[in-house]
Protein backbone atom coordinates (compact mmCIF):
# COMPACT_ATOMS: atom_id res chain seq x y z
CA UNK A 1 0.00 0.00 0.00
CA UNK A 2 1.28 3.38 -0.99
CA UNK A 3 0.76 6.88 0.67
CA UNK A 4 0.27 10.48 -0.81
CA UNK A 5 3.70 12.32 -0.70
CA UNK A 6 3.03 15.38 0.97
CA UNK A 7 6.06 17.90 1.13
CA UNK A 8 6.89 19.09 4.96
CA UNK A 9 4.73 22.39 4.13
CA UNK A 10 1.66 20.50 2.88
CA UNK A 11 1.86 18.23 6.78
CA UNK A 12 2.80 21.88 8.74
CA UNK A 13 -0.94 22.83 6.91
CA UNK A 14 -2.50 19.84 7.78
CA UNK A 15 -1.02 19.88 11.60
CA UNK A 16 -2.57 23.28 11.14
CA UNK A 17 -5.82 22.49 9.80
CA UNK A 18 -6.01 20.28 13.21
CA UNK A 19 -4.89 22.46 15.51
CA UNK A 20 -7.93 25.01 14.13
CA UNK A 21 -10.77 22.29 14.52
CA UNK A 22 -9.53 21.32 17.95
CA UNK A 23 -9.76 25.10 18.92
CA UNK A 24 -13.38 25.19 17.39
CA UNK A 25 -14.61 22.16 19.48
CA UNK A 26 -13.01 23.60 22.49
CA UNK A 27 -15.22 26.58 22.07
CA UNK A 28 -18.09 24.61 20.60
CA UNK A 29 -17.91 22.14 24.08
CA UNK A 30 -17.43 25.73 25.97
CA UNK A 31 -20.22 27.18 24.17
CA UNK A 32 -22.40 24.17 25.00
CA UNK A 33 -21.28 24.21 28.82
CA UNK A 34 -22.66 27.36 28.86
CA UNK A 35 -26.43 27.52 27.08
CA UNK A 36 -26.94 24.12 29.44
CA UNK A 37 -25.80 25.98 32.53
CA UNK A 38 -27.95 28.21 31.19
CA UNK A 39 -30.81 25.99 30.40
CA UNK A 40 -30.32 24.75 33.97
CA UNK A 41 -30.31 28.28 35.81
CA UNK A 42 -33.51 28.70 34.13
CA UNK A 43 -35.04 25.42 34.54
CA UNK A 44 -34.32 25.90 38.56
CA UNK A 45 -35.40 29.35 38.48
CA UNK A 46 -38.85 28.81 37.05
CA UNK A 47 -41.38 30.00 39.76
CA UNK A 48 -43.35 26.39 39.35
CA UNK A 49 -42.48 22.52 39.91
CA UNK A 50 -41.36 21.01 35.98
CA UNK A 51 -40.97 17.66 35.52
CA UNK A 52 -40.00 16.23 32.01
CA UNK A 53 -42.43 12.47 31.93
CA UNK A 54 -41.73 10.04 28.52
CA UNK A 55 -44.82 8.73 26.51
CA UNK A 56 -44.64 5.65 29.09
CA UNK A 57 -45.31 7.92 32.41
CA UNK A 58 -41.68 7.74 33.87
CA UNK A 59 -39.97 10.95 35.27
CA UNK A 60 -37.06 11.76 33.22
CA UNK A 61 -36.09 14.93 34.84
CA UNK A 62 -37.16 17.55 37.20
CA UNK A 63 -36.18 20.77 38.56
CA UNK A 64 -34.74 22.64 41.86
CA UNK A 65 -38.44 23.74 42.79
CA UNK A 66 -40.14 20.14 42.12
CA UNK A 67 -37.44 19.35 44.79
CA UNK A 68 -38.71 21.92 47.26
CA UNK A 69 -42.34 21.44 46.71
CA UNK A 70 -42.42 17.03 46.92
CA UNK A 71 -39.50 16.68 49.10
CA UNK A 72 -37.81 14.51 46.29
CA UNK A 73 -34.54 14.74 44.76
CA UNK A 74 -33.63 14.24 41.59
CA UNK A 75 -32.46 11.32 42.18
CA UNK A 76 -35.00 9.95 43.85
CA UNK A 77 -37.49 10.47 41.28
CA UNK A 78 -35.93 10.00 38.13
CA UNK A 79 -37.15 6.82 36.30
CA UNK A 80 -40.04 6.94 38.50
CA UNK A 81 -43.76 6.09 37.27
CA UNK A 82 -45.57 9.93 37.56
CA UNK A 83 -48.66 7.76 39.66
CA UNK A 84 -45.92 8.48 42.52
CA UNK A 85 -47.16 12.11 42.59
CA UNK A 86 -50.97 11.72 42.29
CA UNK A 87 -53.04 10.50 45.34
CA UNK A 88 -54.88 6.87 44.66
CA UNK A 89 -57.88 8.00 44.65
CA UNK A 90 -57.40 10.22 41.68
CA UNK A 91 -55.15 8.11 39.81
CA UNK A 92 -57.54 6.71 37.38
CA UNK A 93 -59.17 9.95 36.48
CA UNK A 94 -55.68 11.07 35.86
CA UNK A 95 -54.24 8.57 33.34
CA UNK A 96 -57.80 9.17 30.83
CA UNK A 97 -56.30 12.86 31.20
CA UNK A 98 -52.99 11.79 30.37
CA UNK A 99 -53.84 9.99 27.43
CA UNK A 100 -55.82 12.11 26.20
CA UNK A 101 -53.34 14.48 26.36
CA UNK A 102 -50.87 11.96 24.31
CA UNK A 103 -53.62 11.72 21.45
CA UNK A 104 -53.28 15.31 20.66
CA UNK A 105 -50.10 16.89 22.96
CA UNK A 106 -51.16 20.62 22.55
CA UNK A 107 -50.53 22.87 25.35
CA UNK A 108 -53.44 23.20 27.68
CA UNK A 109 -54.06 23.16 31.40
CA UNK A 110 -55.01 20.25 32.67
CA UNK A 111 -58.47 19.24 34.58
CA UNK A 112 -59.37 22.93 34.70
CA UNK A 113 -63.30 21.97 35.37
CA UNK A 114 -62.09 19.78 38.55
CA UNK A 115 -59.85 20.31 41.59
CA UNK A 116 -56.63 18.49 41.18
CA UNK A 117 -54.50 17.31 44.29
CA UNK A 118 -50.37 16.33 44.72
CA UNK A 119 -48.97 14.33 46.99
CA UNK A 120 -45.76 15.17 48.46
CA UNK A 121 -42.84 12.36 49.28
CA UNK A 122 -44.12 12.21 53.24
CA UNK A 123 -47.88 11.29 52.12
CA UNK A 124 -49.00 15.66 52.20
CA UNK A 125 -51.96 15.88 50.13
CA UNK A 126 -52.39 19.43 48.23
CA UNK A 127 -54.50 21.50 45.85
CA UNK A 128 -52.40 21.91 42.41
CA UNK A 129 -52.97 23.43 39.17
CA UNK A 130 -51.18 21.92 36.45
CA UNK A 131 -50.53 23.16 32.80
CA UNK A 132 -49.05 20.34 30.25
CA UNK A 133 -46.68 21.21 27.21
CA UNK A 134 -45.41 18.94 24.74
CA UNK A 135 -41.87 18.86 23.68
CA UNK A 136 -39.96 17.39 20.56
CA UNK A 137 -36.50 16.29 21.42
CA UNK A 138 -34.41 13.38 19.65
CA UNK A 139 -35.06 11.19 22.32
CA UNK A 140 -38.71 11.45 21.36
CA UNK A 141 -41.64 13.08 22.70
CA UNK A 142 -41.57 14.71 26.27
CA UNK A 143 -44.65 15.87 28.09
CA UNK A 144 -43.76 19.47 30.18
CA UNK A 145 -45.57 19.56 33.36
CA UNK A 146 -45.48 22.57 35.19
CA UNK A 147 -47.18 22.14 38.89
CA UNK A 148 -47.93 24.75 41.32
CA UNK A 149 -48.87 24.52 45.06
CA UNK A 150 -52.16 26.86 44.97
CA UNK A 151 -52.99 26.11 48.98
CA UNK A 152 -53.02 29.48 50.07
CA UNK A 153 -55.16 30.36 46.91
CA UNK A 154 -57.39 27.94 47.62
CA UNK A 155 -57.50 28.42 51.73
CA UNK A 156 -58.45 32.51 50.64
CA UNK A 157 -61.08 31.26 47.91
CA UNK A 158 -62.42 28.86 50.41
CA UNK A 159 -62.46 31.90 52.84
CA UNK A 160 -64.47 33.80 50.91
CA UNK A 161 -66.98 31.74 50.33
CA UNK A 162 -67.53 30.74 53.53
CA UNK A 163 -67.54 34.38 54.27
CA UNK A 164 -70.34 34.66 51.86
CA UNK A 165 -72.45 31.59 53.08
CA UNK A 166 -71.86 33.00 56.96
CA UNK A 167 -73.71 36.33 55.80
CA UNK A 168 -76.26 34.74 53.68
CA UNK A 169 -76.94 32.24 57.03
CA UNK A 170 -77.10 35.01 59.29
CA UNK A 171 -78.93 37.46 57.08
CA UNK A 172 -81.55 34.63 56.34
CA UNK A 173 -81.48 33.96 60.35
CA UNK A 174 -82.26 37.49 61.07
CA UNK A 175 -85.07 37.88 58.67
CA UNK A 176 -86.70 34.77 59.87
CA UNK A 177 -86.47 36.08 63.39
CA UNK A 178 -88.66 38.79 62.20
CA UNK A 179 -91.60 36.86 60.85
CA UNK A 180 -94.50 36.18 62.56
CA UNK A 181 -93.48 32.58 63.24
CA UNK A 182 -93.16 30.58 67.18
CA UNK A 183 -89.82 30.59 68.78
CA UNK A 184 -89.47 26.44 68.25
CA UNK A 185 -90.61 27.33 64.42
CA UNK A 186 -87.64 29.74 63.55
CA UNK A 187 -85.49 27.26 65.60
CA UNK A 188 -86.44 24.43 62.43
CA UNK A 189 -86.09 27.16 59.72
CA UNK A 190 -82.27 27.73 60.93
CA UNK A 191 -81.41 24.38 61.60
CA UNK A 192 -82.67 23.72 57.77
CA UNK A 193 -80.20 26.76 57.05
CA UNK A 194 -77.26 25.36 58.97
CA UNK A 195 -77.19 21.98 56.83
CA UNK A 196 -77.94 23.61 53.28
CA UNK A 197 -74.07 25.10 54.03
CA UNK A 198 -71.96 23.56 50.72
CA UNK A 199 -68.43 22.82 51.34
CA UNK A 200 -68.57 21.89 55.23
CA UNK A 201 -67.27 18.34 56.16
CA UNK A 202 -71.06 18.16 58.55
CA UNK A 203 -73.43 15.24 58.32
CA UNK A 204 -76.11 17.11 57.89
CA UNK A 205 -77.85 16.60 61.01
CA UNK A 206 -77.82 19.02 64.13
CA UNK A 207 -79.90 19.74 67.08
CA UNK A 208 -80.35 22.79 69.30
CA UNK A 209 -80.60 22.08 72.91
CA UNK A 210 -81.73 25.32 75.73
CA UNK A 211 -81.97 25.58 78.79
CA UNK A 212 -85.15 26.17 80.62
CA UNK A 213 -86.32 28.28 83.68
CA UNK A 214 -87.19 25.49 85.49
CA UNK A 215 -84.10 23.63 85.10
CA UNK A 216 -81.24 26.05 84.47
CA UNK A 217 -78.13 23.55 84.41
CA UNK A 218 -79.89 20.83 82.24
CA UNK A 219 -79.75 20.91 78.15
CA UNK A 220 -83.41 20.38 76.80
CA UNK A 221 -83.73 19.34 73.22
CA UNK A 222 -85.83 21.99 70.90
CA UNK A 223 -85.42 21.02 67.61
CA UNK A 224 -83.10 18.37 65.31
CA UNK A 225 -82.83 17.86 61.77
CA UNK A 226 -81.26 15.56 59.45
CA UNK A 227 -82.14 12.44 61.62
CA UNK A 228 -83.48 9.16 59.90
CA UNK A 229 -86.10 7.16 61.10
CA UNK A 230 -83.73 4.14 61.79
CA UNK A 231 -81.14 6.53 63.11
CA UNK A 232 -81.32 7.56 67.08
CA UNK A 233 -82.52 11.33 67.68
CA UNK A 234 -79.80 13.36 69.71
CA UNK A 235 -80.60 12.40 73.54
CA UNK A 236 -83.64 14.80 74.55
CA UNK A 237 -81.76 16.23 78.00
CA UNK A 238 -78.09 16.69 78.98
CA UNK A 239 -77.08 18.03 82.37
CA UNK A 240 -74.09 20.93 82.73
CA UNK A 241 -71.07 19.36 82.67
CA UNK A 242 -71.96 15.73 81.56
CA UNK A 243 -70.94 14.23 78.07
CA UNK A 244 -69.34 16.52 74.86
CA UNK A 245 -72.49 18.78 74.68
CA UNK A 246 -72.74 19.09 78.68
CA UNK A 247 -68.87 20.00 79.14
CA UNK A 248 -69.37 22.52 76.41
CA UNK A 249 -71.80 24.62 78.21
CA UNK A 250 -69.83 24.04 81.59
CA UNK A 251 -66.43 25.46 80.31
CA UNK A 252 -67.57 27.30 78.18
CA UNK A 253 -66.29 26.45 74.85
CA UNK A 254 -66.40 24.62 71.53
CA UNK A 255 -65.74 21.15 71.77
CA UNK A 256 -64.46 19.27 69.19
CA UNK A 257 -64.43 15.19 68.63
CA UNK A 258 -64.09 13.43 65.31
CA UNK A 259 -64.85 9.79 66.92
CA UNK A 260 -67.00 8.18 69.73
CA UNK A 261 -64.64 7.90 72.67
CA UNK A 262 -64.94 7.76 76.49
CA UNK A 263 -65.75 11.40 76.19
CA UNK A 264 -69.39 10.57 75.27
CA UNK A 265 -71.09 9.89 78.70
CA UNK A 266 -73.96 8.95 76.72
CA UNK A 267 -74.27 6.57 74.08
CA UNK A 268 -76.41 3.81 72.12
CA UNK A 269 -74.76 0.64 71.43
CA UNK A 270 -76.17 1.05 67.65
CA UNK A 271 -75.04 4.80 67.08
CA UNK A 272 -73.97 5.71 63.92
CA UNK A 273 -70.39 6.41 63.73
CA UNK A 274 -69.81 10.55 64.02
CA UNK A 275 -67.73 13.10 65.86
CA UNK A 276 -69.36 16.40 66.82
CA UNK A 277 -69.05 20.35 66.67
CA UNK A 278 -70.36 21.27 70.08
CA UNK A 279 -70.53 25.07 70.13
CA UNK A 280 -72.05 26.92 73.39
CA UNK A 281 -75.29 29.61 72.89
CA UNK A 282 -73.61 31.77 75.01
CA UNK A 283 -75.31 35.44 76.33
CA UNK A 284 -74.07 37.79 78.58
CA UNK A 285 -71.44 35.53 79.94
CA UNK A 286 -73.98 32.29 80.55
CA UNK A 287 -74.35 29.19 78.76
CA UNK A 288 -78.20 29.53 77.47
CA UNK A 289 -78.20 26.83 74.94
CA UNK A 290 -75.97 24.26 72.79
CA UNK A 291 -75.52 23.53 68.99
CA UNK A 292 -74.64 20.32 68.08
CA UNK A 293 -73.08 19.65 64.86
CA UNK A 294 -72.45 15.75 63.90
CA UNK A 295 -69.51 15.72 61.87
CA UNK A 296 -68.28 12.30 59.81
CA UNK A 297 -66.22 9.76 61.38
CA UNK A 298 -62.36 11.15 61.29
CA UNK A 299 -62.62 14.41 60.27
CA UNK A 300 -60.29 17.06 60.80
CA UNK A 301 -60.83 20.09 62.61
CA UNK A 302 -61.47 23.42 60.74
CA UNK A 303 -61.45 26.95 61.59
CA UNK A 304 -63.67 27.74 58.77
CA UNK A 305 -66.32 25.66 59.94
CA UNK A 306 -65.91 26.42 63.53
CA UNK A 307 -65.82 30.27 62.93
CA UNK A 308 -69.48 29.56 61.01
CA UNK A 309 -71.08 27.84 63.79
CA UNK A 310 -70.05 29.98 66.55
CA UNK A 311 -71.46 32.81 63.96
CA UNK A 312 -74.48 30.93 63.97
CA UNK A 313 -74.66 30.00 67.70
CA UNK A 314 -73.73 33.66 68.50
CA UNK A 315 -77.06 35.02 66.55
CA UNK A 316 -79.63 32.01 67.80
CA UNK A 317 -78.47 34.05 71.39
CA UNK A 318 -79.77 37.13 69.53
CA UNK A 319 -83.15 35.67 68.66
CA UNK A 320 -83.48 34.19 72.21
CA UNK A 321 -82.70 37.34 73.64
CA UNK A 322 -84.90 39.34 71.20
CA UNK A 323 -87.89 36.58 71.73
CA UNK A 324 -87.40 36.65 75.49
CA UNK A 325 -87.17 40.63 75.33
CA UNK A 326 -90.47 40.90 73.11
CA UNK A 327 -92.38 38.15 75.31
CA UNK A 328 -91.39 40.12 78.83
CA UNK A 329 -93.03 43.26 76.45
CA UNK A 330 -96.05 41.43 76.27
CA UNK A 331 -96.14 39.78 79.71
CA UNK A 332 -95.63 43.56 80.90
CA UNK A 333 -98.05 45.03 78.70
CA UNK A 334 -100.80 42.29 79.73
CA UNK A 335 -99.69 42.99 83.60
CA UNK A 336 -100.29 46.26 83.26
CA UNK A 337 -103.50 46.02 81.81
CA UNK A 338 -104.51 43.84 84.24
CA UNK A 339 -103.12 45.78 87.11
CA UNK A 340 -105.24 48.88 85.77
CA UNK A 341 -108.39 46.52 85.76
CA UNK A 342 -107.72 45.16 88.93
CA UNK A 343 -106.81 48.38 90.51
CA UNK A 344 -110.38 49.66 89.74
CA UNK A 345 -111.92 46.40 90.85
CA UNK A 346 -110.25 46.62 94.22
CA UNK A 347 -111.62 49.89 94.63
CA UNK A 348 -114.71 49.12 93.34
CA UNK A 349 -114.88 45.97 95.76
CA UNK A 350 -113.59 47.91 98.84
CA UNK A 351 -116.43 50.20 98.70
CA UNK A 352 -118.90 47.64 98.22
CA UNK A 353 -117.07 45.64 101.17
CA UNK A 354 -117.27 48.55 103.63
CA UNK A 355 -121.17 49.24 102.66
CA UNK A 356 -121.99 45.60 103.42
CA UNK A 357 -119.29 45.01 106.38
CA UNK A 358 -121.70 47.55 108.86
CA UNK A 359 -125.33 45.87 108.11
CA UNK A 360 -123.91 42.96 108.20
CA UNK A 361 -122.50 43.03 111.71
CA UNK A 362 -124.85 44.06 112.80
CA UNK A 363 -127.28 41.32 111.72
CA UNK A 364 -124.38 38.60 112.42
CA UNK A 365 -124.66 40.42 116.24
CA UNK A 366 -128.46 40.28 117.13
CA UNK A 367 -128.60 36.99 115.53
CA UNK A 368 -126.32 35.53 117.79
CA UNK A 369 -127.67 37.37 120.65
CA UNK A 370 -131.09 35.45 119.28
CA UNK A 371 -129.52 31.88 119.36
CA UNK A 372 -128.60 32.63 123.20
CA UNK A 373 -132.61 33.09 123.71
CA UNK A 374 -133.96 30.26 121.66
CA UNK A 375 -135.03 27.35 122.50
CA UNK A 376 -133.00 24.10 120.99
CA UNK A 377 -134.92 22.28 118.63
CA UNK A 378 -137.09 24.85 117.62
CA UNK A 379 -137.26 26.31 113.98
CA UNK A 380 -136.22 29.67 115.44
CA UNK A 381 -133.41 28.11 117.11
CA UNK A 382 -132.85 26.54 113.28
CA UNK A 383 -133.45 29.90 111.33
CA UNK A 384 -131.12 31.88 113.52
CA UNK A 385 -127.86 28.72 113.02
CA UNK A 386 -128.89 29.11 109.69
CA UNK A 387 -128.29 33.16 109.39
CA UNK A 388 -125.53 32.94 111.55
CA UNK A 389 -123.53 30.36 109.53
CA UNK A 390 -124.60 32.81 106.21
CA UNK A 391 -123.09 35.81 107.95
CA UNK A 392 -120.09 33.63 108.74
CA UNK A 393 -119.56 32.85 105.23
CA UNK A 394 -120.37 36.42 104.02
CA UNK A 395 -117.87 37.86 106.64
CA UNK A 396 -115.06 35.26 105.38
CA UNK A 397 -115.58 36.71 101.78
CA UNK A 398 -115.48 40.47 102.71
CA UNK A 399 -112.22 39.64 104.90
CA UNK A 400 -110.94 38.32 101.30
CA UNK A 401 -112.16 41.19 99.05
CA UNK A 402 -111.11 43.31 102.14
CA UNK A 403 -107.52 41.50 101.88
CA UNK A 404 -107.37 41.64 97.75
CA UNK A 405 -107.99 45.27 97.25
CA UNK A 406 -106.29 46.71 99.56
CA UNK A 407 -102.54 47.05 99.22
CA UNK A 408 -101.01 46.13 102.47
CA UNK A 409 -96.82 46.55 102.21
CA UNK A 410 -95.41 43.13 103.64
CA UNK A 411 -93.92 43.58 107.01
CA UNK A 412 -90.09 41.60 106.67
CA UNK A 413 -89.18 39.06 109.56
CA UNK A 414 -86.92 36.22 109.89
CA UNK A 415 -89.02 33.57 110.08
CA UNK A 416 -88.58 29.74 108.75
CA UNK A 417 -90.96 28.89 106.49
CA UNK A 418 -90.92 25.53 106.75
CA UNK A 419 -92.49 26.11 110.31
CA UNK A 420 -95.35 27.96 108.94
CA UNK A 421 -96.16 25.14 106.43
CA UNK A 422 -96.69 22.86 109.47
CA UNK A 423 -98.64 25.37 111.36
CA UNK A 424 -100.61 25.60 108.16
CA UNK A 425 -100.92 21.41 108.05
CA UNK A 426 -101.79 21.50 111.72
CA UNK A 427 -104.92 23.62 111.45
CA UNK A 428 -106.09 20.74 108.39
CA UNK A 429 -104.77 17.83 110.08
CA UNK A 430 -108.20 16.91 111.29
CA UNK A 431 -110.07 17.46 108.13
CA UNK A 432 -107.40 15.04 105.85
CA UNK A 433 -107.69 12.69 108.41
CA UNK A 434 -111.44 12.39 107.69
CA UNK A 435 -111.21 12.79 103.91
CA UNK A 436 -108.11 10.20 104.10
CA UNK A 437 -105.46 12.23 102.98
CA UNK A 438 -102.10 11.26 103.55
CA UNK A 439 -99.46 14.15 104.15
CA UNK A 440 -96.32 13.84 102.86
CA UNK A 441 -93.38 16.27 103.82
CA UNK A 442 -89.89 16.69 102.99
CA UNK A 443 -87.75 19.70 103.65
CA UNK A 444 -84.28 19.81 102.48
CA UNK A 445 -82.99 23.93 103.63
CA UNK A 446 -84.32 24.79 107.24
CA UNK A 447 -82.50 28.28 107.33
CA UNK A 448 -85.21 31.26 108.01
CA UNK A 449 -85.35 33.99 105.65
CA UNK A 450 -87.10 37.53 106.03
CA UNK A 451 -90.36 37.10 105.27
CA UNK A 452 -93.75 38.18 106.04
CA UNK A 453 -95.40 35.74 108.11
CA UNK A 454 -99.03 36.67 107.91
CA UNK A 455 -99.14 37.19 104.62
CA UNK A 456 -96.86 33.78 103.94
CA UNK A 457 -98.91 31.78 106.08
CA UNK A 458 -102.41 32.95 104.12
CA UNK A 459 -100.78 31.92 100.79
CA UNK A 460 -99.71 28.28 101.54
CA UNK A 461 -102.82 27.99 103.22
CA UNK A 462 -105.00 28.90 100.19
CA UNK A 463 -103.32 26.31 98.28
CA UNK A 464 -103.64 23.65 100.76
CA UNK A 465 -107.27 24.44 101.13
CA UNK A 466 -107.55 23.99 97.61
CA UNK A 467 -105.35 20.87 97.53
CA UNK A 468 -108.32 19.25 100.19
CA UNK A 469 -110.94 20.73 98.35
CA UNK A 470 -109.61 18.97 95.37
CA UNK A 471 -109.39 15.53 96.88
CA UNK A 472 -112.82 14.27 97.68
CA UNK A 473 -112.02 10.96 97.83
CA UNK A 474 -109.48 11.09 99.37
CA UNK A 475 -105.45 11.06 98.33
CA UNK A 476 -101.80 12.20 98.79
CA UNK A 477 -100.81 16.14 100.00
CA UNK A 478 -97.08 16.26 98.98
CA UNK A 479 -95.04 18.97 100.39
CA UNK A 480 -91.34 19.86 100.00
CA UNK A 481 -88.98 23.03 100.34
CA UNK A 482 -85.51 23.73 99.36
CA UNK A 483 -83.65 26.49 98.10
CA UNK A 484 -82.82 26.87 94.10
CA UNK A 485 -80.79 29.34 92.23
CA UNK A 486 -83.03 30.89 89.06
CA UNK A 487 -81.21 32.96 86.38
CA UNK A 488 -78.47 33.30 89.45
CA UNK A 489 -81.41 34.75 91.89
CA UNK A 490 -81.20 32.43 95.00
CA UNK A 491 -85.03 31.44 96.08
CA UNK A 492 -86.73 29.70 98.97
CA UNK A 493 -89.62 27.38 97.07
CA UNK A 494 -92.44 25.64 98.38
CA UNK A 495 -93.82 22.83 96.44
CA UNK A 496 -97.35 21.51 97.33
CA UNK A 497 -98.38 18.52 95.05
CA UNK A 498 -101.75 16.80 95.33
CA UNK A 499 -103.19 13.76 93.69
CA UNK A 500 -106.71 15.24 93.26
CA UNK A 501 -108.82 16.34 90.22
CA UNK A 502 -106.55 18.70 88.40
CA UNK A 503 -107.10 21.70 86.47
CA UNK A 504 -108.00 21.60 83.19
CA UNK A 505 -105.18 22.99 80.29
CA UNK A 506 -107.74 25.02 79.20
CA UNK A 507 -108.56 26.86 82.33
CA UNK A 508 -104.64 26.91 84.11
CA UNK A 509 -104.38 30.53 82.31
CA UNK A 510 -107.66 32.07 84.44
CA UNK A 511 -107.06 30.30 87.60
CA UNK A 512 -105.11 33.61 88.88
CA UNK A 513 -108.12 35.97 88.08
CA UNK A 514 -110.13 37.37 90.61
CA UNK A 515 -113.60 36.36 91.45
CA UNK A 516 -112.78 32.82 88.71
CA UNK A 517 -113.29 29.30 90.71
CA UNK A 518 -114.22 26.09 89.83
CA UNK A 519 -115.74 25.59 93.26
CA UNK A 520 -119.42 27.21 92.55
CA UNK A 521 -121.16 24.68 94.63
CA UNK A 522 -118.71 25.02 97.50
CA UNK A 523 -119.63 28.91 97.82
CA UNK A 524 -116.07 29.93 96.54
CA UNK A 525 -115.19 33.28 96.25
CA UNK A 526 -112.29 33.14 93.47
CA UNK A 527 -110.17 35.08 95.33
CA UNK A 528 -107.75 32.57 97.28
CA UNK A 529 -105.25 31.86 94.48
CA UNK A 530 -105.38 35.70 93.60
CA UNK A 531 -104.53 36.82 97.11
CA UNK A 532 -101.89 34.04 96.75
CA UNK A 533 -100.50 35.34 93.82
CA UNK A 534 -100.91 38.77 95.37
CA UNK A 535 -98.88 38.02 98.56
CA UNK A 536 -96.33 36.26 96.74
CA UNK A 537 -95.18 38.61 94.32
CA UNK A 538 -95.30 41.30 96.88
CA UNK A 539 -92.41 39.54 98.38
CA UNK A 540 -90.58 39.86 94.57
CA UNK A 541 -91.31 35.88 94.13
CA UNK A 542 -93.42 34.17 91.51
CA UNK A 543 -95.56 31.20 90.98
CA UNK A 544 -95.55 27.98 89.00
CA UNK A 545 -98.57 25.82 88.09
CA UNK A 546 -98.80 22.40 87.17
CA UNK A 547 -101.42 20.50 86.69
CA UNK A 548 -102.88 17.00 84.73
CA UNK A 549 -106.64 16.64 84.59
CA UNK A 550 -107.61 13.80 87.06
CA UNK A 551 -104.38 13.27 88.09
CA UNK A 552 -103.72 15.96 90.29
CA UNK A 553 -101.93 19.69 90.71
CA UNK A 554 -98.64 20.74 91.60
CA UNK A 555 -98.35 24.47 92.74
CA UNK A 556 -94.62 25.60 93.75
CA UNK A 557 -94.01 28.95 95.27
CA UNK A 558 -91.07 30.77 94.66
CA UNK A 559 -89.73 33.50 97.75
CA UNK A 560 -86.94 35.35 97.72
CA UNK A 561 -83.53 33.79 99.72
CA UNK A 562 -83.29 36.79 101.75
CA UNK A 563 -81.04 36.16 104.59
CA UNK A 564 -80.55 40.44 105.64
CA UNK A 565 -83.72 42.84 105.90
Amino acid sequence: MTYPYKTKEEFIQALEEMRQKVVEMEECRSELRKVGEKYEMLLNSAPDALIFVNTEGTIVMSNARFEKMFRYTQKDIEGKRLDILIPERFRGRHHEYVEKFLTKPVVHPMGSNFEIYAVKKNGEEFPVDINLSPLNTDEGLLVTAAVRDITKRKQAEDQIELNYHIQRVINAMLKISLEPLSLDEQFERILDLIISIPHLSLQSKVALYLTEKSAPEVLVMKAYRGFSEEERIPCNRIPFGKCLCGLAVSLPGTVYSDHINNRHDIHNKDMFPHGHYCVPVMSEGHAIGLLNVYIKEGHIRSGGEEEFLTSVASTLASIIKHDKTDQEKKRLQVQLSQSEKLAALGRFTANVAHEIRNPLTAIGGFARRLGKNIPSGSKEKEYTDFIITEVNILEGILKNVLAFSRDILPTFEKHSINEIVDRVLKLNEETCREKSIAIHTSYDDMTPIFIDETHVHEAVENIVLNAIDAMPAGGSLDITSDKKIIEGIPFMYVRIKDTGVGIPQDKLNMIFEPFYTTKITQKGTGLGLPITKKFVEGHGGFIEVESISGAGTTFTLYFPYRLKP
